[in-house]
């Protein structure tokens, strides 16, 4: 009885987390975070539903050399992925906290224009560089992103927008029109920041889960780098925090 109670629990979140990987498709939202999500979930509740034939099928392979070597080298890989996903996941959270303690230059990543507005990830982005500026009345911002196929104007130009109309003083944000990635993000601001004589040290605004990437990207390039983030619905960050585990460890291990 208390077993099926416990595999009843575990497959009723394994459940839930199938429909968080499954919403981004309706959304129109497919990235590598939310297909690689949905293929683990599935595979687990494969394993949970059919877990006697999963605990037979070890067995066998256990009293066999191959087999037995087998089982060894996928308990130690994903023990290790464990591991290191927890590791990665403790330097992530301690990203959101590097806030400036001194004069720094705004930097706002670019995300998705919808027609002439931001995106929800852009507008909380947006929100969070407006709060800041609104404390720190000296400091300049320069909103970066280009132009996708499927957009109607440059991020920067739609970043520079809303943040006027909130109230931010036009000379105090930058547009960066051309970047396409975190990296040109970074490298394209910084260049408009050397013209101007702008402070060295950045704050990069973004959301949470990416400051890590963004601070090592930045670091990479010799640059010192802040963060201010912004915050992201509680619904879509499995998925996001997901594929940032993987691009970290693009950018970590094969960069």
């Amino acid at each position: 009885m208390l077993q099926n109670i416990v595999k009843g629990i575990i497959l009723l979140i394994e459940i839930v987390f199938l429909v968080i990987f499954i919403l981004p498709f309706y959304k129109h939202i497919s990235n590598i975070g939310n297909v690689v999500g949905l293929g683990i979930t599935i595979c687990l509740i494969i394993i949970t539903l059919f877990w006697s034939y999963v605990v037979r099928l070890i067995i066998t392979l256990w009293h066999c050399l191959g087999g037995r070597i087998l089982l060894i080298i996928l308990a130690a890989l994903i023990l290790v992925s464990v591991i290191w996903c927890i590791y990665i996941s403790i330097r992530m959270v301690s990203a959101y906290k590097n806030y400036p303690d001194k004069e720094t230059t705004v930097v706002v990543l670019g995300c998705k224009v919808n027609r002439d507005h931001p995106s929800k990830m852009l507008r909380h982005r947006l929100e969070a560089a407006y709060d800041y500026l609104s404390k720190n009345k000296n400091i300049k911002c320069i909103v970066s992103g280009g132009q996708g196929t499927d957009e109607k104007m440059t991020e920067a130009e739609c970043m520079y927008n809303y943040l006027v109309n909130l109230g931010i003083s036009p000379d105090r944000v930058i547009k960066e029109s051309k970047a396409t990635s975190t990296y040109e993000n970074i490298k394209y601001s910084y260049e408009i920041i050397e013209q101007m004589n702008l402070p060295k040290d950045i704050t990069i605004v973004t959301d949470g889960f990416h400051e890590y990437r963004a601070s090592i990207i930045a670091k990479k390039q010799g640059i010192n780098a802040y963060s201010v983030y912004a915050k992201t619905t509680k619904i879509d960050l499995p998925y996001y925090w997901l594929r940032e585990w993987m691009g970290l460890f693009q950018e970590i291990y094969l960069k």
